[in-house]
């Protein structure tokens, strides 16, 4: 029997630095360069394009809402700044503190934490291809712990640097994502659980729901046992 659950969605924002990825006048969008004013110059500094992408669409998303817990998801995160690093060490050096701080995976993370003064619980996590999908179940978990707090969930990536590129298998145009997910709901994310669409032969979860095409209907994020298939109501 398949199983269906939904996920409330107050907002969401997306930005892409290909364009608009969507039509639909739910999604917040927004072309050009990612718009980060609300953060210090001193911060904005210190920020990537990947950064900035995530940031812009976070603070769509949020807006002047309060403190709420927060998950970033990113498969790469900030490959561009980890090689420079890698190469200092490998020579020998001393690597810059600066690109040290921002290569982290939570930095973004703790950017958004700073700016805000939201002391507010924050998970940063990477899953490989399935990033965004368990990105999402982690944010709705902590929803469904919480619902009187409003969860965001921020996705951001950027195509690798061309020393790794041949690591992505599906390479995407540096994309950010953010979804607010919270009550009451302007629309839900439902999810569907088919057991009769299984894959013969998977081992595990193959690649889900993409932040660049979430909300188109898709599917399946499969394995042995089963699929998900995805919309947007």
């Amino acid at each position: 029997m398949p199983h269906t659950f939904k996920i409330p969605l107050l907002r969401a924002s997306v930005w892409s630095q290909a364009g608009p990825v969507s039509l639909s006048p739910f999604l917040d969008q927004a072309a050009g360069a990612p718009d980060v004013a609300f953060l210090d110059p001193l911060i904005r500094r210190r920020l990537s394009p990947l950064g900035r992408g995530m940031l812009h669409c976070a603070h769509r998303a949020v807006g002047n809402l309060g403190p709420m817990p927060s998950v970033f998801c990113s498969r790469h995160g900030e490959a561009s700044r980890t090689l420079p690093v890698l190469d200092d060490l490998a020579q020998g050096l001393q690597p810059s503190p600066a690109q040290f701080t921002m290569n982290v995976h939570n930095a973004t993370a703790g950017i958004w934490s700073i700016a805000r003064r939201d002391p507010s619980p924050s998970l940063s996590l990477a899953a490989g291809p399935e990033t965004f999908a368990w990105g999402l179940v982690e944010a709705h978990a902590i929803h469904t712990a919480g619902p009187d707090v409003p969860v965001l969930l921020v996705h951001g990536d950027a195509p690798l640097p061309p020393l790794l590129a041949t690591f992505d298998v599906v390479p995407q145009p540096l994309h950010a994502l953010a979804l607010l997910i919270g009550l009451p709901a302007r629309h839900h994310l439902v999810l569907t659980w088919a057991p009769e669409a299984r894959t013969p032969g998977v081992q595990g979860l193959r690649e889900g729901p993409r932040a660049t095409d979430f909300e188109a209907p898709g599917g399946p994020w499969s394995s042995a046992d089963g699929a998900w298939i995805w919309r947007v109501d």
